[in-house]
């Protein structure tokens, strides 16, 4: 891994957590609409919008041959540059280059050219310059295992920054102090720092600034436990988006305040509430109808509102067309679901067997055992042969609860756990 592994679990599991939870629907471009994006901005005067997109390429996972092609394309793009006068546009392509480089683990290089980078776009006119080169600096840094010399980074030009009173690069660089705390695990540093965003955004009228840093605050309420706070900061991030006139922005605050909610106990009150149920409407009339396209669309939008339907709900919604029709349980498989039979082929005792964690706990609420939220912690897989030397397994993992059972030692749900694990025993 390219991080360091004593951060590698927690940053794995909040970021897995609110990935699903901050979506505003809608799948994620795939990395295929992401490369035709960069080929298109490669041959624009738009560097910025590519280091953008090139860092979402390089958080898609790309394979190690695309890596490679986007590598030799920013390389040529910064060897275009030093030949031209805008030396902000070196300092994009820069940027972009550090990221293909971490995702490649060559740290190193990925270092020095996030340097340089910041080096040119210290002094760019748009105020957000600079902050995109602190991100992938301190990322550089935070790779390479030295996060401190990161945040030094970040925190040496906040100080400058104050003395000469600029206060719109002040904003923006707390932001990205925000989120390099919220990387490291921090989430009352990354509360502090967002804060002090916010509040000099608001002076500045920057409504859409100081609604992201508030979905930033509402993520870090929520990973400490303290979700009324979290839903507040949320709606003062939707009310932010909204004067700013940002669509996007709104959708991921309504997203934040429905999960929430949901969480709360309060999931009809939760203003995704009736999108996630006409998901899981679509999604049982695509299954019905036996419409690929539908069933995937409704599928994908279904899986980013996931904490808005309730396991019954799914349970009644397609369990009486499993029953009536088989064909409709092949028609899932067809779609990529896994119902636990079959092993493609693969000797079954080399390898585990996944058996999905929806599919297991809705097995249990059929049979009779409906496990709460905070008890379904089970990832299970299988190993072994039928009725030969088979061997229960589970990854252990639970969501984000009260602050004081996340105090605990051992929290009731992974104590049950073990139990739990041996039901895995009861699928095909």
């Amino acid at each position: 891994n390219k991080y360091p592994t004593h951060h590698i679990l927690s940053l794995a599991c909040f970021h897995q957590t609110m990935a699903t939870r901050t979506m505003g629907g809608g799948a994620s471009p795939t990395i295929d609409e992401l490369m035709h994006k960069f080929d298109q901005l490669k041959g624009s005067s738009d560097a910025e919008g590519l280091a953008a997109v090139t860092k979402e390429l390089a958080e898609a996972s790309p394979s190690p041959e695309q890596l490679g092609s986007l590598w030799e394309a920013t390389s040529a793009l910064i060897r275009s540059a030093r030949d031209g006068t805008d030396k902000v546009v070196l300092g994009y392509y820069l940027v972009a280059s550090s990221e293909v480089l971490i995702a490649q683990e060559n740290i190193a290089p990925a270092l020095e050219s996030a340097t340089e980078a910041l080096e040119i776009l210290r002094s760019a006119p748009k105020p957000e310059a600079i902050a995109t080169a602190l991100d992938i600096t301190f990322r550089a840094h935070y790779a390479q295992g030295n996060a401190n010399a990161g945040l030094r980074q970040i925190n040496s030009e906040l100080s400058t920054l104050r003395s000469v009173g600029d206060r719109s690069r002040e904003a923006t660089v707390l932001s990205t102090l925000a989120r390099a705390h919220a990387l490291l695990g921090e989430p009352l540093s990354a509360i502090g720092a967002a804060e002090k965003a916010v509040n000099l955004n608001r002076k500045a009228g920057q409504k859409d600034a100081e609604g992201s840093s508030l979905c930033l605050i509402a993520e870090m309420r929520w990973a400490l436990g303290e979700l009324p706070a979290a839903t507040e900061a949320a709606r003062q991030a939707l009310a932010a988006y909204s004067a700013a006139g940002d669509a996007d922005g709104e959708k991921k605050a309504k997203a934040i305040i429905s999960s929430t909610l949901a969480r709360r106990g309060q999931i009809d009150k939760a203003p995704n509430r009736k999108e996630a149920k006409q998901a899981l409407r679509s999604l049982a009339s695509a299954v019905e109808q036996r419409n690929v396209v539908a069933a995937k669309e409704a599928e994908e939008q279904l899986n980013t509102m996931r904490d808005l339907v309730t396991d019954r709900e799914i349970v009644e919604a397609l369990q009486p067309l499993l029953q009536k029709d088989e064909s409709a349980v092949k028609f899932l498989k067809e779609l990529g679901w896994d119902f636990g039979d079959g092993d493609h082929g693969v000797d079954s005792a080399l390898r585990g067997k996944e058996i999905p964690h929806l599919a297991f706990y809705l097995g249990q609420l059929w049979s009779g055992m409906n496990f709460g939220p905070q008890f379904r912690s089970v990832h299970p897989w299988r190993k072994g042969q039928v009725n030969k030397d088979r061997e229960a397994i589970a990854v252990v993992q639970l969501p984000e609860t009260e602050a004081w059972q996340m105090e605990l030692g051992f929290r009731p749900g992974e104590i049950d756990a073990p139990i739990q694990s041996l039901l895995v025993h009861g699928f095909p």
